[in-house]
């Protein structure tokens, strides 16, 4: 008899840290998957009227902006050149 009750309570135990290893699990999946959707980064070039343009580096946290850090020297590119990612020309994050 004690040994059965001592087996359904071993059970029960195991059961339940499995649960919660599960669960944690799921939860860590959720998580990640929040930061990535959320914390990104991206290049845009920067330009003046005479088509000088630097790129910068954008790092975006939640749709703000954490950081902008340069990524190359200033380029001067020929009067008729655009930005092919000009998708995003207004957007930063």
């Amino acid at each position: 008899m004690n040994r059965k009750i001592i087996t359904v309570l071993v059970l029960i135990i195991l059961a339940f840290i499995v649960g919660m290893f599960i669960g944690r699990l799921v939860f860590t999946a959720r998580v990640v998957e929040t930061n990535i959707l959320e914390n990104y980064s991206w290049t845009k070039a920067i330009c003046n009227s005479d088509n000088e343009c630097l790129d910068v580096l954008i790092k975006c946290e939640a749709g703000k902006i954490v950081g902008i850090e340069p990524v190359s020297g200033i380029v001067k590119h020929d009067a008729n050149w655009k930005d092919p990612r000009e998708g995003m020309k207004n957007k930063l994050c």
